[in-house]
């Protein structure tokens, strides 16, 4: 019995620390189409590592960028989806021939639907993550951000996951703050969607197959825009967005999961759960920008409290509980360990020998 009850306990746990939030700085916000292109900068940068993993990669300064990291000895991974909605563009087929033939290691997977991953992580220290593809459109019309992180814990827990799509090799991960499709994705989404407040969400997709509908609308207000959806929720519709962000008080979804099954069940797809009261009111102003231009209506107490232009870059210093950057430890993951620490220790007390 007591061995039953420790098995679950550690579960638990690990079930704790999928979906938990995390405390991050973050360094920048890139938003779509204003300078989303700086990542073509950053790989330029580079001096030891690139690993990219992208839906679709047409965008030649990028892959310009990537062979030029490539040929100066940097080690460069990019995995592409070998399926694509409409069929891979032959500009994507091009440039990948283009990278492969000069140095630059390029995978085509198709073991999942779609690899619709936007995710860069450079010298094992700084990620690049977010909803913009490396396209023309991508860059230049579509709404999105893309958040850039200098953390090396996390950095190399994401390189991780580009290096095994490339190998093919699929793991289930744990990593706090990280959801992961087909893995955890559920979890994450429906934890944030569950926290009181006020709801803001800018989503591409909101189906109803997800299963996570009810959650949104059982927020008393709720501000939501979209690209498409084929649910009876209050939204304001904008083609051009492909952004998939959640925001409820200081808590904040950024990545490339949709709230729709198959992004979040059969996908391969990243995101995060972010703790970070700046960031938070940084996307809020940016969805409420976004939602007033699509034709939204806001209450005028909401507007006056949600400011329209609010600058790109994040202050570092934002969070007031002792979390080491380093360590990417939410205290909600402390806690929870304590607990569970405490129900073990409880049980074994309570089932030991007595004399």
């Amino acid at each position: 019995m007591p061995m039953r009850v420790l098995a679950l306990a550690l579960l638990l746990a690990l079930l704790a620390l999928a979906v938990s939030p995390i405390r991050l700085d973050v360094q920048s916000v890139l938003v779509s189409p204003i300078n989303t292109t700086k990542i073509v900068d950053y790989v330029k940068a580079a001096k030891k590592s690139v690993y990219v993993e992208v839906y679709v990669l047409t965008y030649r300064e990028l892959a310009d960028a990537l062979v030029s990291a490539a040929k100066r000895g940097v080690e460069v991974y990019v995995v592409l989806s070998a399926r694509v909605y409409g069929g891979v563009p032959p500009q994507a087929k091009e440039l990948a021939k283009y990278m492969e033939e000069n140095g630059v290691k390029v995978a085509w997977n198709n073991d999942f639907p779609n690899v619709h991953t936007k995710l860069y992580v450079i010298d094992n220290e700084t990620v690049i993550i977010g909803n913009i593809n490396p396209t023309a459109s991508g860059f230049q019309r579509n709404k999105g951000v893309m958040l850039v992180i200098k953390n090396a814990t996390l950095a190399k827990q994401l390189a991780t996951i580009v290096l095994n799509d490339y190998r093919r090799v699929y793991p289930n991960y744990n990593y706090p703050g990280v959801l992961v499709s087909p893995i955890n994705s559920e979890e994450g989404l429906l934890w944030i969607l569950q926290q009181k407040g006020d709801l803001y969400i800018a989503m591409e997709q909101i189906y109803m197959d997800s299963g996570l509908v009810q959650y949104i609308v059982q927020h008393l207000t709720y501000y939501a825009v979209v690209a498409r959806t084929d649910a009876d929720i209050r939204a304001a519709v904008d083609e051009d967005l492909v952004a998939k962000i959640i925001v409820v008080g200081d808590y904040v979804y950024v990545g490339s999961i949709n709230i729709g099954y198959y992004s979040i069940q059969r996908n391969r797809e990243v995101g995060l759960l972010i703790h970070n009261p700046q960031l938070a009111q940084r996307l809020k102003s940016l969805i409420i920008q976004w939602y007033k231009e699509a034709g939204g209506k806001i209450e005028t107490s909401q507007s006056q409290n949600t400011a329209e232009h609010a600058p790109t870059h994040i202050p570092t210093s934002t969070t007031t509980t002792p979390v080491s950057k380093e360590s990417g430890i939410s205290w909600h993951i402390v806690f929870w360990l304590v607990v569970i620490l405490l129900a073990i220790l409880f049980v074994m007390w309570m089932n030991r020998k007595k004399p």
